[in-house]
């Protein structure tokens, strides 16, 4: 039996999406009987793993005491460890941003390596490249022997294939997400600028009452996807609150299912804009990261989900481009629907199950 050992790692920094692309795919190999386990730096990530896990110990994790940041300091001890494997008889898959060449190159010596690449950053030494940037094809990839390019290959889990969404005729609820860490406080600016709408009308006195479009925003139903890594957590759940329309919800297991009760989705950009294209949620975007951007706008691009801009740089601006983006969709039925449709048809959702199969016969 072939084997797959994940180095990953999660934390207050990185927030969790390694973890959970990771865990993804280790499900999709275990479905194809391989045998599977985790390599992390530190107790932190043992604990975000075991949070995520569908069952108590679903797989086992080796702690290897090490700097997340500093890879090639944790080779010593990685060596012998994997030494101790069959020849041939497993693959280390590697989804981290602190990779060198240095450490990819010393560990090629000993195994099979596959990398789940963001960045471009250089051209990896790995037996196998896995990149589900919706962009261009990558053209820097000349040493791994196998490529996984495009957005056939997004790790998602197994809840976002054959999934049944309904476009409804009316907004009601929300899905608000910026990912688990969210430190510019995308989020909870938004809110903010949202619910003063509705201070500002209660306390006009003279506001016509058959004014909608003041009074539409606060009366959807917001649903925050966050984790309590959050900075700005106890804000969030302050606004909760003071207003029973604004829903927390952390460690989401079934998260297909939540999305496939809202009618518009606001996202950073990451796995949960291809989630939220699988399900068919009509969504906007927004980057808090410079590697979001080249996905992002591919979205924007080929007309699939509308860019709102870097918050982290024109927070002011990219929320009102939000506010502006609901505003608009609230009665716009045919867009929403036509829009959910171009988002399921990019996107079917088995990504992970392809790349466990390429695992699996390489």
């Amino acid at each position: 039996m072939s084997a797959v050992y994940f180095r990953t790692d999660g934390n207050e920094q990185i927030a969790t999406g390694h973890i959970m692309r990771c865990l993804s795919i280790a499900r999709a190999c275990r479905s194809l009987f391989m045998e599977v386990s985790f390599l992390v730096s530190d107790e932190k990530s043992v604990s975000l793993l075991e949070e995520r896990f569908a069952s108590p110990s679903e797989f086992s994790i080796i702690c290897l005491h090490s700097n997340y940041q500093a890879l090639e300091s944790e080779l010593p001890s990685l060596r012998p460890l994997l030494k101790d494997m069959p020849q041939n008889a497993f693959w280390l898959f590697i989804d981290s941003y602190f990779v060198t060449e240095t450490y990819l190159s010393e560990l090629q010596k000993i195994c099979r390596v596959a990398y789940l690449d963001d960045l471009l950053a250089f051209d990896y030494p790995a037996d196998l490249i896995i990149n589900y940037d919706v962009a261009r094809e990558p053209a820097c990839y000349h040493k791994a022997d196998c490529k996984l390019t495009g957005a056939a290959y997004t790790p998602l889990r197994e809840q976002f294939q054959n999934v049944s969404y309904e476009v409804k005729s009316e907004v009601r609820n929300v899905l608000l997400s910026a990912g688990g860490t969210d430190a510019c406080n995308v989020i909870g600016t938004l809110l903010h600028k949202i619910f003063a709408k509705k201070n500002n009308h209660t306390a006009d006195s003279h506001a016509a009452s058959s004014d909608h479009s003041k009074g539409f925003l606060p009366s959807l139903n917001y649903h925050v996807i966050t984790s309590r890594l959050n900075s700005h957590f106890q804000e969030l759940e302050h606004l909760a609150s003071l207003y029973p329309t604004i829903h927390i919800h952390t460690n989401v297991q079934d998260m297909a299912a939540l999305m496939c009760q809202c009618d518009l989705g606001i996202s950073a950009g990451g796995t949960t804009l291809y989630e939220l294209c699988a399900v068919g949620v009509p969504s906007v975007s927004f980057t808090t990261a410079d590697n979001q951007l080249s996905a992002v706008k591919t979205f924007s691009d080929v007309q699939i989900i509308p860019y709102a801009g870097d918050a982290c740089s024109s927070l002011e601006a990219a929320c009102d481009a939000l506010i502006a983006f609901l505003t608009h969709h609230r009665d716009s039925y045919a867009e929403r629907k036509k829009s959910s449709q171009r988002m399921r048809a990019f996107l079917d959702g088995k990504g992970s199950y392809r790349i466990a199969a390429a695992l699996a016969d390489l």
